[in-house]
């Protein structure tokens, strides 16, 4: 099978990284991948990966001449399948793969944002699309909600590569990059500094925390438009020696075993890898329960679920966990165990089953 991949996204953040685990997932079981991506760090990647590639750029979601440079490379490329990675794909790869006549399309949705009700949303969501791949059960409830049609909504749970599966290089030394002493708990979390990611309800948690017991450290891998008001925000509660701004790593899944616990703090969540790699790796984890993460997290089980936007009990699932070695090596041990569920094979083998089905029913309906 030949799929063309379709991603608008100029940084690396999740999308990104599912679609590259996916093209290359589906080369191994011999299928063909071709992708469309500006310059950046999926092309980069994908291509010194051997996996063929084309610039295509987007300037908004209703660039005319974006839409026809890509129906143009879809009818020379001739795929049996075009799969839209982003929002902003969405909106431009699937009038271009109809264009090109591309017998299947597919739209993978991997936030449980409400679906906005204006009309070039309502436009973009009466776009013929095969099918929906949807990263979590919230992620497809908020597509439910929206009036889609049930039959195309297909639940494929993002997926990550094991670490028995990774090459892992010599990781820098976490606590001496913060410059902190060598035995401080740390408080980590890996994600985009973005609104829903509520970055500023985990610093008032980590003022709780730090109250509480001075050598806590909290660790932030991650970049993002939020961070001056983060920063802002970090020195009105007086955190400046306490949390440890980062920025984006590369080496970040290297990094995460250093912590003692991993912490998500979001009101919206697709379903959120770096917390999957947290329970990979043997870190116990406390997140808020939004979205797709209650698939991942069963509190008391796995690792701790607490309400959003309620920065005490966010702090109060810390200190717990903090305060109790046995609990957490048991949320540790248990996590191990419920995050093969989404080791990426799984991700691969049901997105290629969807676009079985989706080539099935355009098969049938010609």
């Amino acid at each position: 099978m030949k799929v063309a991949h379709l991603d608008t996204g100029r940084d690396w953040r999740g999308g990104q990284a599912q679609a590259l685990i996916l093209m290359r997932g589906l080369s191994k079981l011999g299928h063909e991948s071709l992708l469309l991506a500006p310059l950046g760090p999926l092309l980069e990647r994908a291509r010194a990966q051997g996996i063929a590639c084309e610039p295509w750029r987007a300037r908004g979601d209703w660039d005319l001449g974006a839409v026809l440079a890509a129906s143009r490379a879809l009818a020379r490329i001739a795929p049996e399948v075009a799969h839209c990675h982003s929002a902003r794909a969405h909106a431009l790869g699937v009038p271009a793969a109809r264009l090109a006549r591309v017998p299947a399309v597919v739209v993978s949705r991997r936030v449980d944002f409400p679906v906005a009700r204006h009309p070039a949303s309502r436009l973009k969501y009466a776009l013929p699309v095969d099918r929906y791949l949807c990263i979590s059960r919230g992620v497809r409830d908020a597509l439910r909600a929206a009036g889609l049609p049930e039959r195309r909504l297909v639940l494929v749970p993002s997926g990550i590569e094991l670490p028995d599966h990774r090459v892992q290089g010599g990781p820098a030394d976490l606590r001496a990059a913060m410059g902190v002493a060598a035995d401080a708990p740390v408080v980590g979390t890996v994600a985009a500094l973005a609104p829903h990611k509520n970055h500023g309800d985990l610093l008032r948690a980590a003022r709780r925390v730090v109250d509480r017991d001075a050598s806590v450290h909290f660790a932030w891998i991650g970049e993002g438009g939020c961070r001056p008001a983060l920063e802002r925000l970090r020195d009105e509660l007086e955190l400046e020696a306490h949390v440890h701004l980062l920025g984006f790593r590369e080496d970040a899944r290297a990094l995460i075993p250093q912590f003692t616990v991993f912490a998500l703090s979001s009101y919206l969540e697709g379903l959120c890898t770096s917390l999957l790699d947290a329970q990979s790796l043997g870190v116990p984890v406390v997140a808020t329960a939004v979205g797709g993460v209650p698939d991942i997290v069963l509190d008391r089980v796995n690792g701790r679920l607490v309400p959003a936007r309620d920065p005490d009990a966010l702090a109060a699932a810390l200190l717990e966990a903090l305060g109790d070695e046995v609990a957490r090596r048991a949320w540790a041990a248990r996590g191990r165990e419920t995050v093969r569920a989404f080791a990426a094979e799984h991700m691969v083998e049901g997105t290629l089953a969807a676009y079985q089905a989706a080539l099935a029913d355009g098969r049938a309906a010609r």
